[in-house]
């Protein structure tokens, strides 16, 4: 039975590459596709710093063609502020957009 997320096939036993703070940028992505990632995210961003147009954050929603398929995931803790940032990354094209409403991260979980 094949994996699917909305209308992404990502065959029997995908490989998912997931956002990683600091880890998940273009080169290392590229390594993982070149190694058979079958999807992979963005590191995840900040929404606060996406409506802020914030460098760093913006910096994440870079894309490529051959990284497809690829999802955005956003987080923080405000609905306002997570309805902005996800039209925001949604203009980077992304195949998809995830919210993460947990991260365990001690930096992460207290802003959002």
């Amino acid at each position: 039975m094949s994996v699917q997320i909305g209308n992404i096939d990502l065959g029997e036993f995908p490989l998912l590459l997931a956002p990683m703070e600091d880890v998940s940028d273009p080169p290392f992505r590229f390594v993982c596709k070149q190694n058979g990632a079958d999807m992979m995210y963005t590191e995840f961003i900040s929404s606060e710093g996406l409506i802020r147009d914030a460098a760093k954050s913006r910096q994440k929603l870079d894309i490529f063609e051959y990284e497809r398929p690829i999802g955005i995931q956003i987080f923080g803790s405000s609905i306002e502020t997570m309805r902005e940032a996800t039209q925001i990354a949604t203009k980077a094209g992304p195949d998809l957009i995830d919210i993460n409403y947990g991260c365990p991260v001690k930096n992460v979980a207290c802003r959002g």
